[in-house]
């Protein structure tokens, strides 16, 4: 053997003459190819004027001096060329473009794609340095992670796994601004995801919260909202909020109630008796209707025409005690000829009587009674 076995160098033989011959050539080739740093590897014809020292990755079709040498490397030595062929596992410097390849025993190729796996790395900086608070550091301004499509040996998912070691530890997403915390999202010293925010980064505010056990939300500083969160939809309901952080399912169309003034009850009451129907609803407005169909006659000189007697309606339901004057009730006969006269005497009743120019005998006159006012 007149070489070593990985660089190809030349040994000294014992009987050899000119010595420092075999030695210099072992000295310029490991100077070509230690700390192997290339000028380019995509020119296909050779540099006009290279200086003694360049070397280069000759590519496919070269030409010239570099014909045939595809992938090897070229050395500028003494005015000439010289080939020296690459091993599997060398890697090189390409200047020009700032990036290491290695040949793979067939071409060159950049590192990165011949890194399968990087295992138990202390310290990662991208484009800024990592330290021991802080073992993995970015400084970048997109980040881009997309799932392994079926076609590419995934199942075309992207799920992120976000450990802690115990409950009473923290896995959080922390927002910054100026270096300060300003929002943050997480399993925050429990097992509730919650999510909160800050204007210092010292004193936290709560603006939801998501049991782990039943999935309930909260939201400790919307106290409306947070007293819905705690009530169980029903059909035909609204949530009523009574101010002090209490709310409770109430029917829209049930018994309407107040306290002070404020509802307490249903949204609209619907309700009817011998005297009529009514309708309440929630704001205090109360609607009374009635069709009457007493038989009497107008036979009552009145204002140059004539009335019949008074007919007293009483009110389905009672309107706001002190309200009478307020009441205003209307009534129609539905006849030409004719026509209704009422006002309320009360808050529980209304006198009405039919008017019309001359006199009529005794026969069934219907009338519509209309009173409308509050109920508080």
């Amino acid at each position: 053997m007149e070489e070593t076995s990985n660089l190809n160098l030349p040994y000294i033989m014992p009987s050899q003459a000119q010595k420092h011959v075999t030695h210099n050539e072992a000295l310029v080739l490991l100077d070509a190819i230690v700390q192997l740093a290339v000028k380019a590897r995509d020119l296909t014809d050779p540099p006009e004027s290279p200086a003694d020292g360049e070397r280069y990755l000759v590519p496919s079709s070269a030409t010239g001096a570099w014909a045939s040498w595809e992938n090897a490397i070229a050395l500028r030595l003494d005015g000439g060329w010289r080939r020296i062929g690459p091993c599997t596992g060398w890697i090189a410097w390409v200047r020009d473009e700032d990036t290491f390849v290695v040949f793979d025993g067939e071409e060159w190729v950049d590192l990165g794609e011949t890194l399968g796996s990087i295992q138990h790395l202390e310290k990662l900086g991208l484009g800024t340095a990592a330290n021991g608070e802080n073992p993995f550091a970015a400084k970048l301004n997109k980040a881009l992670w997309t799932a392994l499509a079926s076609s590419e040996g995934g199942d075309g998912d992207l799920r992120y796994t976000l450990n802690k070691e115990a409950s009473g530890n923290v896995l959080s997403l922390l927002m910054q601004s100026g270096w300060t915390g300003l929002a943050e999202f997480g399993l925050v010293g429990d097992d509730d995801l919650s999510c909160r925010v800050s204007d210092d980064g010292e004193a936290w505010r709560e603006g939801f919260r998501v049991d782990h056990v039943t999935g309930q939300m909260s939201f400790p500083n919307t106290p409306a909202v947070d007293a819905l969160s705690l009530i169980t939809g029903t059909a035909g309901s609204f949530a009523r909020y009574d101010g002090a952080g209490e709310a409770t399912m109430q029917p829209i169309v049930g018994t309407v109630a107040q306290s002070g003034g404020v509802p307490t009850g249903a949204i609209v009451e619907r309700g009817s008796n011998a005297s009529g129907t009514y309708i309440r609803f929630a704001d205090g407005t109360q609607i009374c209707h009635h069709r009457a169909a007493p038989t009497i006659a107008i036979d009552i000189a009145f204002g140059g025409g004539y009335r019949s007697a008074p007919q007293t309606w009483t009110f389905p339901a009672t309107f706001a005690t002190g309200s009478t004057n307020e009441i205003i009730v209307q009534g129609s006969a539905g006849a030409v000829s004719h026509s209704v006269q009422a006002v309320a005497t009360s808050e529980t009743a209304a006198v009405w009587y039919h008017m019309q120019p001359g006199s009529a005998s005794a026969e069934e006159r219907p009338a519509t009674l209309l009173a409308i006012g509050r109920w508080f």
